[in-house]
Formats: structure tokens, C-alpha cells, sequence
């Protein structure tokens, strides 16, 4: 079996253009980036975060990234991820996918800092958190309440994006929460 291949990934945080930030820190920028620019425009980009998250496999070692990108008028999230395939349990795969979420869909957005108390009473930052909810019509379900009667129940989606002093650093804590005001401001005009 194959493994992937290395990938010793740059801070994106100081980059400011999408693809300068992609090519620093996603190992495979050149699927996320051809995925990304079939859907937007480089100049309608108003903010974005990454993230890597390595996990151990019984093949070895795998790697999922994000990119999450936010014109005002969607959310838009590309995931690439290693995994084996299911008819061949000896071969790796790289998934690729995109998904876009009008902003409209956001029902609920949370935004979360937290600070470390530090001995001469100053605080510093030391994680943030987004969570985005969604709820979508595809997600609905019509059911049968009482006699003649129904009820549609709406399914909730939740996104959840951190950033930390030990995953990513200040600059990416900071940039997450440029991302998650963003979004807000996006939200507000939309409603």
C-alpha cells in the first residue's frame, strides 16, 4: 500500500490571499484550489480559515484539511481527506469534496474566546471557538402528529471550527476570528 505523501505544512495565518494561504499549509492545494475556483471568484473571497487534522490509521498516518471561505453570500467548504477504498482494502483513496451553504441557511452562529488568567491578573488568548448551525429544507421531515394533523421537523447541521495557543497559534486564533465576524456581518445584511 501506498502512503500519502509527506506533507510538513507552513503557518497560513500571515497570508492574506486564498491561494498564497492554501499552497503554504493544505497538502493537496492543488485539488482544494481547483475545487474552490470553479465555485468563486479569488476577489469575491471576504475571509477564510484552514485546518489539518492528522489522525493514526491501520495503514498509516491520514490527513483531513479544510478550507472554509466565505464570499457574504455562502459558506463554502472544501474537505480533503485519505482514506481506503471500500472495494480494494489495499489501495488509498483522496476524497475530495466541496459544499456551499447560502448564509441564508445559518439559523445559529456562536463565536467563543476563551483566556488564560495569567499570575499578574492580565488575561491571554487561549482558544477560539465558531459553531455555525444550519437549517435547510432537504433536511425537513413530515410527520404525522396528532389526528389529521402533521408536523415538519428540521434537522440541524453544526459546524464547529477552533483554533488554539497548541493548535495553530495566536495569528490563527486571530484570523478564525475574522472568519467568525465575517460570517456575521454577512448574516446581519442577510436576514
Amino acid at each position: 500500500m501506498i502512503a500519502p505523501r509527506p506533507h510538513d505544512p507552513q503557518d497560513w495565518a500571515p497570508y492574506l490571499r486564498l491561494e498564497d494561504a492554501v499552497r503554504a499549509y493544505i497538502r493537496d492545494a492543488d485539488a482544494a484550489l481547483d475545487e474552490l475556483g470553479g465555485v468563486i471568484d479569488p476577489a469575491d473571497v471576504r475571509s477564510f480559515t484552514c485546518e489539518l487534522v492528522p489522525s493514526a490509521q491501520p495503514w498509516g498516518q491520514a490527513l483531513w484539511q479544510e478550507v472554509a471561505v466565505t464570499d457574504g453570500r455562502r459558506l463554502i467548504l472544501w474537505h480533503g481527506d485519505d482514506e481506503v477504498d471500500d472495494d480494494r482494502p489495499d489501495t488509498l483513496m483522496f476524497s475530495s469534496s466541496l459544499r456551499s451553504i447560502p448564509l441564508t441557511a445559518i439559523v445559529d452562529q456562536g463565536l467563543r474566546q476563551r483566556f488564560r488568567a495569567e499570575a499578574d491578573g492580565s488575561r491571554s488568548m487561549n482558544a477560539v471557538m465558531l459553531y455555525l448551525s444550519t437549517q435547510t429544507p432537504e433536511k425537513a421531515l413530515t410527520e404525522l402528529a396528532e389526528a389529521n394533523e402533521t408536523r415538519t421537523v428540521q434537522y440541524v447541521e453544526t459546524y464547529r471550527f477552533s483554533k488554539s495557543v497548541t493548535d495553530g497559534g495566536l495569528a490563527q486564533m486571530q484570523r478564525l476570528l475574522q472568519f467568525g465576524r465575517a460570517l456575521s456581518r454577512a448574516i446581519g445584511r442577510s436576514a
